[in-house]
This record gives C-alpha cells, structure tokens and sequence, in this order.
C-alpha cells in the first residue's frame, strides 16, 4: 500500500512543533503562557499555529502539566534539568521525538505572529543546505528561536550544556545552520515580534485589533 501524500500546508517530512513555554515571564508580572492578546492565551495561539504547520505538537515547560491539559498535547521538561535556560527546552523536545519524526521546530510561546509557511521554510532551507537546523532572520534581526532542528542535533546541544553554554547561537553555529530570510511585509504587521513585557504585549494586541478592523 502506498503511503498517504504529505499535506501540503505542512513540511515534506514529519515535523514536530514545540511550543517553548518555560520561561517565567517575570517581565510581564509572571504566568506569561496565559497572558492574553487577540482575546486568546499566547499558549492557545501557539499550540494552533504549530498543530497547523506540523504533524505532532508538544509543550515544553516545567510548570505542573495539568496546567496545559486543555490543549491535549504532551507538555516535556528541560533537559538535562529545569534552569537551563530556552536551549534546555529544545533539548528535551529533540529527546521526545517519536519514532518516525526527526524534526523539531520551535515555536516561543511569546512570538504570537509568524509566517504561515514557517515550519516548511525552515525545514526546506535545512534540507538544501545540507544541515542540522535553520534559523529565522526577519528584516535584519536574528530570531534563534523560531527554528528547525534535527534529532541529530540533540547530542551538540548537551555537550555544550555540559560546559555551561547556554547561549541558543552556539549550536546553530556548530551545526552550521541555514538562515532563513524575511523581508519585513506590511501584509502581516507584528510579524516575530515578542511579548515579553505588559506594554509590548498590548503593543501587539493593538496591532492585531487594527488588522482585524481593516480586515472587517
């Protein structure tokens, strides 16, 4: 039996999507995950955007997972323990990959608004370069975050944590990763823009309200 074509809204090969959730957001008063923007929580909004451009999704945080049961997904903790800082997260996801995805891409939790073909891009861009991940770079800033990585990625990422290395550019530079361009578009305002504070996250939302009411 042949299999099932791949759906084309998603990447040419199996793609996990990760949503980070595991910072404190002491910027933002703390419970950043549940802040709201668009009338929804940033986790719901990343939770839908990864399950639209991936086959599976999974939450990492090291908050109580019954936190995060609403969404049906499983929630994963750092690796090698909590305190290792975003690239802890992406370790943990890379070790939760199921049998028959080799794929990770990350999604941050407070980055509500990024291109709907990301998850294929970044893969795509992997895959003509020959590497172990990709990387975003909107309009001349580097989002390390907004990533791909293969499984084969996991033990650079341990090794440099073993050495105290936290920083997110330090494996994508090891593994030569690919950059994946975007040009700023007026067509999608707010694009990779964080929430990491009270102030930008009601920036954001005034953007997306605008859009909605030019949209109506």
């Amino acid at each position: 039996m042949s299999e099932a074509p791949r759906d084309p809204q998603k990447p040419s090969v199996p793609t996990l999507g990760l949503v980070l959730a595991g910072g404190e957001g002491k910027r933002m008063g703390g419970d950043k995950p549940f802040r709201e923007i668009a009338g929804k929580p940033l986790i719901e909004l990343a939770v839908m955007r990864a399950a639209r451009q991936c086959d599976q999704v999974m939450i990492s945080s090291n908050d109580d997972a019954g936190a995060f049961a609403n969404f049906g997904v499983p929630v994963i903790g750092d690796l090698p323990e909590a305190g290792q800082g975003p690239l802890g997260g992406v370790l943990g996801g890379l070790n939760a990959l199921p049998d028959g995805i080799d794929w990770l891409v990350t999604y941050p939790v407070d980055c509500p608004v990024v291109p709907g073909r990301m998850a294929i891009e970044l893969i795509d861009a992997a895959l003509k370069k020959g590497a172990k991940a990709a990387y975003v770079n909107h309009a001349g800033r580097d989002h390390y975050l907004s990533s791909a990585w293969h499984r084969n990625a996991a033990p650079v990422i341990a090794k440099l944590l073993a050495d105290g290395k936290r920083r997110v550019r330090g494996p994508l530079d090891a593994l030569n990763a690919a950059e994946l361009f975007y040009d700023e578009r007026s067509d999608q305002p707010g694009l990779f823009a964080n929430a990491n504070t009270v102030d930008e996250l009601a920036s954001i939302n005034a953007i997306l309200s605008a859009q909605r009411a030019s949209d109506a």
